[in-house]
């Protein structure tokens, strides 16, 4: 072990990754992101960027930077992520040690070892073509270092990709040298495009100058000229051109062509055939240099002193990526609409803080909310600073409209009413400053639930935000309720740990009290409604449709309203059924919507009670999770037309 330096690197990587691993076990707050500094991830998500103005979830800056910098790095220097920073690499690199000193490594045959390579570029083109067009990092379905680090778990994975690819990656890399890198890595791939880096520049310049003559050709078309520039430099010529400027120089004076550098390339490269080593597999790793046994025969472009340019250049290229993603944020998305280039004198309105924008998902949803309300015509949205960007004609909508579009009015029910003498709450009304979106929400919840006598708020769209919060008088008061609000700080307990919550909430005045409801009026407030059509609702007549009406507590349970989604989806398998409504009538109640022609009750109530929920991840992909509802499906069926659920219900 002469390189020294090398696994030192190498070594540190893994243990990054083994603290974001194990943190979660002593730091419940925490939460292990394995993809927060990936380059390939991150040159994906950037593709997704141009050619659809939107980012893949999870991205952000950091990786787009990162993988911009690999690729410079990659030109000017060559490829040192794969021999000092990829965790693949370093793991497969050192299992097949293991494979050459129990003599069951084998050399793959040249005329075997070529055709395989081109089995990276196809990955490579898939894993772009299919994260440009849909905006879902699609490696993470497959990449064996996202599985094995998420053990298994993780619900981007799909496990008959991702388990064959783990399976591949180790055993090849025992049997065979860097099966992963030489033969499946699409970042491998994605590298060494770019040692020919006239052909790729000519590819990239030559699209750039067609689409600003009007071609409009495809990104998706710029990549495949790319994938073909990286395949036929790889397969037909095996080496780099031009750059990188660095390369492992031999003193064919000095060299008493020992052999030995051979042997202790981790490629498996034939140093001592060349006076300048310009194979495509060459990294730069140095091993050669520091285990030649004759002085400065072998070094880095004929200079004794850039033997430690690698090292050096890895920390500096690392430095400059993160320094360089901290000054500016890319759109996660950018969604213009109806008549956008047409409106005079568009105004924009701008709001921070909105902290469910979180990714390209949150974002979307948010759009989707917008795109009908009359007078907007497009969003520019930032995750990383949760930030947003309502375009607007003034003319057609106020500022004040704006924003309450972008508010989101929530119900949140703090505790059950388990006292049957009582009859009714009181309600008190107040303006409340740094109330804006769930999170602000959640944080409200947490600290009115530490007062006894609250049982649960409603907000509604104000300036301040109007909270009205429902409390038994005989237990607490208006003045310490808004008290409670104020707090700087709460501790909330979890499930694994308890956590501190910074608050910055502030009361307008003393607020109003608003007299009182009775208990049956403040449950069917207080019940939060869901609402779903899908499987084209919408071209169906309601005189077609039944709906099968049954009760369920569990609408009334607001913990278990995050996998009503899951539901859903897993309901929309059955293309009769088109519709999921809730509804509090006496208790929380279902309202099912089907076409009797093309399923019936019976289906309906097996899908129900299933114990796994098939959840589509895609149009075509799906994933299984338990099912958390214990639904007891004895109801009725009405017709569609009966059951009035956009205004009133009458059964």
């Amino acid at each position: 072990m002469k390189n020294k330096i090398r696994v030192s690197f190498q070594l540190i990587i893994l243990a990054l990754i083994g603290y974001v691993a194990v943190r979660p076990l002593f730091d419940a707050n925490y939460l292990a992101d394995f993809e927060s500094y990936c380059p390939f991830g991150g040159l994906a998500s950037l593709g997704s960027k141009l050619n659809q103005g939107t980012m893949s979830c999870n991205m952000s800056e950091v990786q787009v930077v990162l993988g911009i910098g690999l690729l410079v790095g990659v030109i000017v220097v060559g490829k040192l992520f794969c021999s000092y920073v990829c965790p693949i690499g370093s793991i497969t690199e050192w299992l097949g040690k293991i494979g050459e000193k129990l003599k069951i490594r084998f050399e793959i045959p040249n005329k075997i070892d070529r055709p395989l390579r081109a089995l990276k570029y196809l990955i490579l083109f898939a894993a772009l073509y299919f994260t440009m067009t849909s905006s879902e990092l699609f490696c993470k379905e497959f990449d064996p270092y996202f599985a094995s680090v998420n053990l298994f778990s993780n619900s981007d994975l799909v496990l008959y990709l991702a388990i064959p690819a783990f399976v591949i990656t180790i055993l090849g890399a025992i049997f065979f040298r860097l099966f992963w890198c030489k033969y499946l890595c699409p970042l491998g791939a994605l590298s060494n495009i770019f040692l020919n880096v006239i052909a790729a520049g000519g590819v990239i310049i030559l699209f750039i100058i067609l689409n600003a003559l009007g071609a409009e050709i495809s990104y998706v078309y710029l990549v495949a000229a790319l994938v073909l520039v990286g395949l036929v430099t790889e397969l037909g010529f095996m080496r780099s051109f031009l750059m990188p400027a660095p390369k492992i120089v031999r003193n064919e004076t000095t060299c008493t062509d020992c052999g030995f550098c051979d042997q202790k390339c981790p490629q498996g490269i034939q140093i001592s055939a060349y006076a300048k080593v310009n194979h495509v597999d060459c990294n730069l790793c140095t091993d050669c240099v520091y285990h030649c046994p004759v002085k400065n025969s072998l070094s880095i472009s004929e200079k004794k002193t850039f033997k430690y340019l690698s090292p050096v250049a890895v920390v500096v290229f690392i430095i400059i990526s993160l320094g360089a993603a901290s000054d500016f944020e890319f759109t996660t998305i950018s969604e213009k609409w109806d008549d956008f280039d047409k409106v005079e004198n568009m105004a924009v309105y701008e709001q921070t803080g909105i902290k469910n924008v979180k990714c390209y998902g949150s974002a979307m949803s948010l759009k989707n909310n917008l795109v009908n309300v009359a007078g907007i015509h497009g969003i520019d949205a930032y995750a990383k600073s949760h930030t947003v960007k309502i375009y607007y004609d003034p003319k057609e909508i106020s500022e004040k409209k704006v924003k309450a579009a972008i508010f989101t009015p929530i119900k949140m029910e703090i505790k059950k009413i388990k006292d049957d003498k009582l009859d009714s709450l009181a309600v008190w009304e107040a303006g409340v400053y740094g109330l804006f979106d769930l999170i602000d929400f959640n944080n409200l919840f947490y600290t009115l639930r530490e007062n006894k006598g609250v049982y649960g708020f409603e907000t509604h769209f104000g300036e301040p935000v109007i909270t009205n919060v429902f409390y038994d008088p005989s237990v607490t008061n208006a003045d310490k309720i808004k008290k409670q609000i104020e707090m700087d700080e709460i501790t909330v307990k979890k499930p694994k740990a308890t956590e501190k919550i910074d608050l910055n909430f502030k009361v307008d005045g003393n607020g109003t009290n608003k007299g009182y409801i009775n208990i049956d009026d403040y449950k069917q407030k207080i019940f939060r409604t869901y609402d779903r059509k899908f499987n084209d609702y919408k071209k169906y007549d309601l005189e077609k449709l039944s709906v099968f009406v049954f009760p369920m507590p569990e609408a009334g349970i607001p913990s278990l309203r995050r996998y009503f989604g899951s539901l859903t989806s897993h309901l929309s398998a059955d293309n009769g059924i088109v519709r999921l409504s809730t509804r509090y009538i006496d208790e929380p109640k279902a309202f099912l919507y089907f076409d009797p022609a093309q399923t019936n009750i019976e289906k309906i109530k097996e899908a129900l009670t299933k114990k796994t929920l098939t959840v589509f991840t895609s149009e075509t992909q799906t994933k299984d999770l338990e099912n958390p509802f214990n639904i007891k499906p004895e109801g009725k069926v009405i017709k569609a037309s009966d059951a009035k659920i956009d205004d009133e219900i009458e059964l």
